[in-house]
C-alpha cells in the first residue's frame, strides 16, 4: 500500500497541478463516453460543455484580476448583469445590429468599467484583506441597486443572435452558437496562458501584486501593466454576460447565484491556473446538467433541485481541499494594518450608555404605533450587527453568511416553539443551535483567512440558503414558519410594546456579552489574532480553539437576533428576499463598514440605517426605496477607498514637514558642514 502512495505521489508530482487534471479530465471523458453513450445522457453533457464555456469567460477574467492584483472580485455577476443589460438596450430598445450592440455593450461596461475597476485596485493595493472584500461587497450592491432601480426585477427575454443552424455530434442535434462559444472560450484560455508564459507584460503581470515598486525599477509602468490586467479581465466578464443573456434571460439578482460557477471553477484553479478554471467550469456545467436530467425523476422536490448545488459545493469543498500552499495571500506582505479603536473615556461611556437606554425606554412615547414594530426588527438586526462586528473588528475574521445563522436561530425556534417549549427556553436553545453551524465555519478559518476565508463563508452562507432552508430541518418546502410571541406572566409581550421591551433588555444582555468578551482574556487574544496570527502560534496560542469559539460566539448572538426578528414579524421563511436572504450578509458588512468600527454603537447606528431609516422621509421615497443599496454600497467603497485615496497625499505632506521640521534643518547644517569641512581639508 506504502509503494502504491509513493508510485501515485511521484506521478502527480512529475505531471504538476494542471497536468493531474488534464489527466483527470481524459480519464473522465475515456470513462464517461460509454456510460453517456448507454444512458442517453449526450443532449446533456454537450449543453453543459456549452453553459461552462460561457463561466469560464468569468472565471479567467477573475483569476486574471485576482492573480495581477489581489483583489477578489464579488462583483463578476453584477458587473456580468450590466454588460448584458446594456447590451439589450443598445440590441432591443434601440434597434441597432447585434454586432455593434454588443461592441458598444463592451466598450462601455467592459473596457471603460475596466479603466474604473483598475483605479479601485490601486486605491486598494495596500489595503487590509477586510478592507478589500469590503469594497468589492460595496460594488456588488451598488449595481445590483443601480440596475433593479433601471431595469426593474423581472427578467428581460433576449432572443439568440449568434447561428441557430444544427449540427450531429454523437447522435445529437447541436447548436453552431454552442459550438463558437466553447471555440472561443477553448482559444481565450489557450492564448491567455501562452500570454502569460511568453510576453513580456504577461510575465510583469505575475510579478506586479508583491513589488510594484520592484517592476518599475526594470522599467516597467506598473499603471499599465495593472489596466492591461483589468481591461482583459473585465472584458471577458462582460462577453460572458452577453453570451449568456439569450441562454437564461437578463436578471441581475439570478445572474449573482449563477456566477458563483465562476468562482468555484476559479477556486479550484486555486485562483490562479487558467487552464483548470477552464476545465472546471466545463466540469461544473456537465455536471449540473446531467445531474439535473439524472434527478428529475426523484419523488422528493428537495432532492430534485439537488443539481442547482453542484457550483456552490465546488466552491466549498475547492476552498477545502484544494493544497494549502497554492492558496497565495496575494499582496498580504504590502497590507497595512487598521489602525486601533480609539477608546472613549469612562465618563462618556457611561454618559452614552445611559443616554442611550434612555433613549430607547422612552422610544414607544416618541414613536408612531404603527412603526414601533419597525424599530423592534431594527434591534434584533443590531443583534445580528454585533455578531459580525465581534468577528470583523475583534479578529478579523471575515464572514459573509451572518444571516445563515439568523436563519438557523429563526427556524429552531419556531420548531421548539410548535414542540410546546417555554418562550424563553426556546429563545436559548435556538441560540445555541446555530454554535455547531458556527464551528463548521470555523473550520475554514484554520487554513484559510482574508479573501479566502471570505469567499468560503459566502459559499457556505448559499449552501445554507439552497439547500437547508427549504428542508424539513428549517423552514421546510413552504419556505415558512409560524413564531409567535411570548406571553409572559405579568407582561403584555404579545403586543408591539411589551415585545419591543423584551427585545430591548435582550439587545441589552447582547451588548453586555459582546462587551465583556472584548474585555476578557479572550478578547485580547482575539485583537491578537488579527494583528498577528504567528506570534501567537509562536507563544504557543491554540488559535483553532480561539478561532472556534469566536465563530461559535457569533453564530450564538446572530441566531438570537433572527429569533427575535422571526417574533417581531409573527413568521420567518428562507426566501432569498426576505430578512435571512444570502443578499443581506453581504448589505449588513457594507453598511456596518461605513457606521464606525465601535464594537456597539457601529451595529446599532447600522441596524437604524438599514431596518428603521427606509420608512421616514426621505427614505421613504420611491426613488431611495429603489436605490437605497446604490447609498449603501458607495458608502462602503469609499470608506474602503478614502485611506488608500489620502495616503499619498499624507506621504507627501510628511515629506515636506519632515523637510521644514527643526531636526531636518540642524541634520541639513550639519551635512552642509561636514561638506564645507571636507572641500576645505581637500583644498589644503
Amino acid at each position: 500500500m506504502t509503494a502504491v502512495k509513493q508510485r501515485f505521489s511521484d506521478l502527480t508530482g512529475r505531471l504538476g497541478y494542471t497536468g493531474c487534471w488534464i489527466a483527470g479530465a481524459l480519464l473522465v471523458v475515456i470513462i464517461g463516453a460509454p456510460v453517456a453513450e448507454a444512458r442517453n445522457m449526450w443532449p446533456f453533457v454537450l449543453t453543459g460543455i456549452s453553459d461552462g464555456a460561457i463561466y469560464s469567460f468569468a472565471a479567467l477574467g477573475l483569476v486574471l484580476t485576482f492573480k495581477t492584483s489581489g483583489i477578489f472580485n464579488f462583483a463578476i455577476g453584477a458587473q456580468a448583469a450590466a454588460s448584458a443589460y446594456v447590451f439589450y438596450s443598445f440590441r432591443i430598445d434601440a434597434g441597432l445590429s447585434w454586432p455593434l450592440a454588443f461592441l458598444l455593450s463592451l466598450v462601455l461596461v467592459g473596457l471603460l468599467g475596466s479603466f474604473v475597476l483598475e483605479r479601485i485596485a490601486f486605491w486598494l493595493e495596500e489595503a487590509p484583506a477586510v478592507m478589500k472584500v469590503v469594497a468589492t461587497i460595496g460594488l456588488i450592491v451598488l449595481l445590483q441597486s443601480v440596475l433593479t432601480g433601471a431595469y426593474g426585477t423581472a427578467t428581460l427575454q433576449f432572443p439568440p443572435y449568434l447561428s441557430q443552424e444544427q449540427v450531429t455530434i454523437a447522435g445529437t442535434q447541436v447548436l453552431m452558437s454552442q459550438i463558437i462559444v466553447v471555440a472561443l472560450a477553448l482559444v481565450a484560455t489557450i492564448g491567455l496562458t501562452l500570454f502569460f508564459r511568453r510576453n513580456r507584460i504577461g510575465l510583469a503581470m505575475q510579478a506586479l501584486v508583491d513589488d510594484p515598486e520592484l517592476l518599475a525599477s526594470e522599467g516597467t509602468s506598473p499603471i499599465t501593466v495593472r489596466r492591461y490586467a483589468w481591461a482583459i479581465g473585465s472584458c471577458f466578464v462582460s462577453i460572458s454576460g452577453m453570451l449568456i443573456a439569450p441562454v437564461l434571460g437578463i436578471d441581475v439578482n439570478l445572474m449573482l447565484l449563477l456566477y458563483i460557477t465562476a468562482f468555484g471553477a476559479a477556486a479550484l484553479g486555486a485562483f490562479d491556473n487558467l487552464a483548470v478554471a477552464f476545465i472546471a467550469s466545463i466540469g461544473i456545467g456537465v455536471a449540473t446538467n446531467v445531474l439535473g436530467n439524472e434527478l428529475a425523476g426523484a419523488g422528493s422536490t428537495w432532492v430534485t433541485g439537488l443539481y442547482t448545488q453542484v457550483p456552490f459545493i465546488a466552491l466549498v469543498a475547492a476552498l477545502l481541499f484544494v493544497p494549502r500552499a497554492r492558496l497565495i495571500e496575494r499582496g498580504s506582505k504590502r497590507a497595512r494594518k487598521l489602525p486601533p479603536i480609539r477608546e472613549f473615556p469612562a465618563r462618556v461611556n457611561v454618559g452614552m450608555a445611559v443616554a442611550t437606554a434612555a433613549l430607547f425606554l422612552m422610544l414607544p412615547q416618541i414613536v408612531a404605533a404603527s412603526d414601533l414594530n419597525q424599530f423592534t426588527v431594527g434591534l434584533g438586526f443590531a443583534i445580528v450587527l454585533l455578531s459580525l462586528a465581534l468577528l470583523l473588528w475583534s479578529s478579523g475574521q471575515i464572514s459573509l453568511c451572518q444571516m445563515a445563522f439568523a436563519a438557523i436561530g429563526a427556524s429552531t425556534f419556531a420548531h421548539l416553539q410548535q414542540a410546546g417549549f417555554p418562550w424563553l427556553m426556546c429563545l436559548l436553545l435556538a441560540g445555541l443551535a446555530a454554535v455547531p453551524a458556527g464551528a463548521i465555519v470555523a473550520i475554514p478559518s484554520f487554513r484559510l483567512s482574508g479573501v479566502y476565508l471570505a469567499v468560503a463563508t459566502f459559499g457556505f452562507g448559499l449552501l445554507a440558503q439552497n439547500l437547508l432552508y427549504t428542508s424539513g430541518l428549517m423552514f421546510g418546502l413552504d419556505n415558512s414558519e409560524i413564531i409567535a410571541r411570548p406571553d409572559l406572566p405579568g407582561l403584555e409581550t404579545q403586543g408591539d410594546t411589551g415585545y419591543y421591551y423584551l427585545v430591548v433588555v435582550i439587545a441589552g444582555l447582547m451588548a453586555g456579552l459582546v462587551l465583556m468578551v472584548r474585555r476578557s482574556r479572550l478578547g485580547r487574544i482575539l485583537r491578537a489574532l488579527a494583528d498577528s496570527p504567528a506570534a501567537l502560534d509562536a507563544h504557543a496560542v491554540r488559535t483553532k480553539v480561539t478561532r472556534i469559539s469566536v465563530f461559535c460566539l457569533s453564530a450564538f448572538v446572530a441566531a438570537i437576533g433572527g429569533a427575535l426578528i422571526g417574533g417581531a414579524t409573527t413568521g420567518a421563511g428562507g426566501d432569498a428576499g426576505g430578512p435571512f436572504g444570502y443578499f443581506n450578509s453581504l448589505v449588513l458588512i457594507a453598511v456596518l463598514v461605513f457606521c464606525s468600527r465601535r464594537p456597539i454603537l457601529g451595529p446599532v447606528l447600522a441596524a437604524f440605517l438599514f431596518s428603521v431609516a427606509k420608512i421616514y422621509p426621505p427614505m421613504d421615497s420611491g426613488f431611495l426605496l429603489d436605490y437605497r443599496g446604490a447609498i449603501f454600497g458607495g458608502l462602503a467603497l469609499a470608506v474602503a477607498l478614502w485611506p488608500g485615496i489620502r495616503l499619498p497625499q499624507l506621504r507627501e505632506r510628511g515629506a515636506e514637514r519632515g523637510e521644514s521640521s527643526p531636526v531636518s534643518a540642524r541634520a541639513h547644517e550639519s551635512a552642509e558642514r561636514s561638506e564645507n569641512e571636507l572641500v576645505g581639508a581637500t583644498t589644503r
